[in-house]
């Protein structure tokens, strides 16, 4: 996993602090109804994320 070089260095360090660093498994729990929002499972929370910004995160 890894963060886009398109994100701002300032959304770069948040997800980064979230803990969307490499090696870390990501659940996508639901999405919304129109998929402008989704619901993502990360280190043992759940954590709402726009699709502008779950677009910036990269999944192998």
């Amino acid at each position: 996993m890894g963060i886009s070089e398109k994100a701002s260095l300032k959304l770069r360090r948040r997800l980064l602090e979230l803990g969307f660093t490499r090696g870390q498994v990501v659940k996508l729990d639901r999405k919304s109804l129109l998929s402008h929002a989704f619901l993502v499972e990360l280190r043992g929370y759940v954590l709402s994320l726009k699709r502008e910004i779950a677009s910036l995160i990269m999944v192998d």
